[in-house]
């Protein structure tokens, strides 16, 4: 898309007037007609050397006029029938410490960002510890994201325990009374360990390094990474620039608190307690 509406007047926004005035229009953009959250991507340069100019994105309503391109999801092969299989069991548990991480990484952009290297040992597959009725199911938090980006509503009636190697008990009870999505932040969230989940649109660098991983407008919730967390993820998932952030779909477990201004701010430790889904984007032909 080139064209999207700005959500605070209703007006048309064109990629050039982003470019002049991004911080007017971030977060506040949405598609014309499918009226689904929009982000601005940079132009850049695929491997194979072709050029892709700016322009918006967005995870379109089905069928809507506006989508010139595809989003289709990465890294998610085998999920369709782990899904069927999670069906049999209502008990869900995850060792955090068996986060696995591929690779998002698939265009160079113009503004890369180096990150210092890091050492990680390889992390475990995941283990399915059962599968007959009754039997709780050991699942990973990108299998999670997966099943709430289908059907939002998943997890009714089933609980859940979230564990480290460590024998921690970060988060037990009912999967849904601890899964928190991002617009719907409530007082009640404050200060404890929740299951956080949404979208990304944008994001802040700050001149201390740390970046913000924000859902939408400026009062609106963020993800806040400080500088080695940042580095750390960006290395556990082989990106070379933030830009691939936008569009992607996130789980954290973590802590939500407020910024000085009031705007809803979420931390976590290490990059084992959250995870992505990120998009490849091709043309429509």
């Amino acid at each position: 898309m080139f064209e999207v509406e700005f959500t605070a007047d209703g007006s048309r926004c064109t990629t050039d007037l982003f470019i002049a005035n991004p911080e007017k229009y971030q977060g506040q953009v949405i598609c014309i007609e499918c009226r689904k959250r929009a982000w601005f991507k940079k132009a850049f340069t695929n491997k194979s050397g072709t050029e892709t100019t700016a322009c918006f994105s967005a995870h379109h309503v089905p069928g809507c006029d506006r989508s010139t391109t595809t989003l289709e999801a990465e890294n998610m092969e085998g999920i369709d029938t782990d899904e069927n299989s999670d069906n049999s069991s209502a008990d869900i548990v995850v060792n955090l410490d068996k986060t696995k991480h591929g690779s998002i990484e698939k265009t160079t952009d113009s503004d890369k960002t180096d990150a210092p290297p890091h050492n990680w040992d390889p992390s475990p597959r995941p283990h399915v510890i059962g599968g007959k009725s009754g039997f709780p199911m050991d699942k990973s938090l990108k299998q999670l994201l997966g099943y709430l980006i289908r059907n939002p509503e998943y997890g009714i009636s089933k609980s859940i325990k979230i564990v480290t190697d460590s024998g921690r008990v970060m988060i037990e009870g009912m999967f849904r009374d601890n899964l928190v999505e991002v617009p719907r932040i409530e007082d009640r969230h404050y200060r404890q360990e929740q299951i956080f989940w949404g979208m990304i649109t944008s994001y802040t660098e700050k001149p201390n390094g740390s970046v913000w991983l924000n859902y939408g407008t400026w009062s609106e919730p963020s993800i806040i990474l400080d500088k080695e967390l940042k580095f750390d993820l960006m290395d556990k998932l082989k990106m070379e620039t933030l830009e691939r952030f936008k569009g992607s779909y996130f789980i954290v477990v973590g802590v939500v608190g407020s910024s000085p201004s009031g705007k809803p701010i979420i931390r976590t430790g290490y990059p084992k307690y959250m995870n992505f889904i990120n998009y490849r984007e091709t043309e429509k032909v």
